[in-house]
Protein backbone atom coordinates (compact mmCIF):
# COMPACT_ATOMS: atom_id res chain seq x y z
CA UNK A 1 0.00 0.00 0.00
CA UNK A 2 1.43 3.17 -0.85
CA UNK A 3 1.75 6.10 1.68
CA UNK A 4 -1.11 8.24 0.45
CA UNK A 5 -3.50 4.96 0.37
CA UNK A 6 -2.48 4.41 4.01
CA UNK A 7 -2.74 8.11 5.13
CA UNK A 8 -6.12 8.55 3.69
CA UNK A 9 -7.41 4.89 5.67
CA UNK A 10 -6.02 6.40 8.85
CA UNK A 11 -8.16 9.68 7.62
CA UNK A 12 -11.58 7.38 7.67
CA UNK A 13 -10.61 5.89 10.67
CA UNK A 14 -10.12 8.52 12.71
CA UNK A 15 -13.04 9.81 11.56
CA UNK A 16 -15.05 6.71 12.26
CA UNK A 17 -13.35 6.44 15.92
CA UNK A 18 -15.05 10.25 16.46
CA UNK A 19 -18.41 8.42 15.94
CA UNK A 20 -19.76 8.18 19.21
CA UNK A 21 -22.52 5.52 17.73
CA UNK A 22 -19.50 3.29 16.85
CA UNK A 23 -19.76 -0.26 18.98
CA UNK A 24 -16.94 -0.91 21.27
CA UNK A 25 -16.03 -4.13 19.46
CA UNK A 26 -15.65 -2.08 15.88
CA UNK A 27 -13.36 0.82 17.54
CA UNK A 28 -10.80 -1.38 19.11
CA UNK A 29 -10.34 -3.35 15.85
CA UNK A 30 -10.42 -0.10 13.99
CA UNK A 31 -7.89 1.14 16.43
CA UNK A 32 -5.92 -2.19 15.77
CA UNK A 33 -6.14 -1.17 11.82
CA UNK A 34 -4.80 2.36 12.34
CA UNK A 35 -1.99 1.60 14.46
CA UNK A 36 -1.14 -1.41 11.77
CA UNK A 37 -1.66 1.02 9.12
CA UNK A 38 0.34 4.11 10.49
CA UNK A 39 3.61 1.22 11.57
CA UNK A 40 3.53 1.04 7.66
CA UNK A 41 3.34 4.41 6.80
CA UNK A 42 6.68 5.05 9.40
CA UNK A 43 8.26 2.31 7.79
CA UNK A 44 7.57 3.47 4.26
CA UNK A 45 8.99 6.43 5.40
CA UNK A 46 12.33 6.00 6.91
CA UNK A 47 12.72 3.86 3.76
CA UNK A 48 11.73 6.83 1.78
CA UNK A 49 14.07 8.53 3.86
CA UNK A 50 17.16 6.61 3.63
CA UNK A 51 16.94 6.37 -0.33
CA UNK A 52 16.72 10.40 -0.70
CA UNK A 53 19.90 10.45 2.05
CA UNK A 54 21.45 7.71 0.02
CA UNK A 55 20.58 9.92 -3.46
CA UNK A 56 22.26 13.04 -1.64
CA UNK A 57 25.23 11.15 -0.65
CA UNK A 58 26.19 9.88 -3.83
CA UNK A 59 25.02 12.90 -5.90
CA UNK A 60 27.44 15.01 -3.52
CA UNK A 61 30.50 13.06 -5.35
CA UNK A 62 29.23 13.89 -8.59
CA UNK A 63 28.02 17.55 -7.64
CA UNK A 64 30.89 18.90 -5.45
CA UNK A 65 33.24 20.63 -7.95
CA UNK A 66 36.47 21.75 -7.25
CA UNK A 67 37.63 25.42 -8.28
CA UNK A 68 37.19 25.78 -11.75
CA UNK A 69 40.12 27.53 -13.56
CA UNK A 70 39.31 28.97 -16.95
CA UNK A 71 42.98 30.33 -17.65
Amino acid sequence: MKIEEALEKLEEITSALEREDIPLDEAIALFEQGLDLAASAKKALDEARLKVSQVVEKAKGVLDLGPFDVS
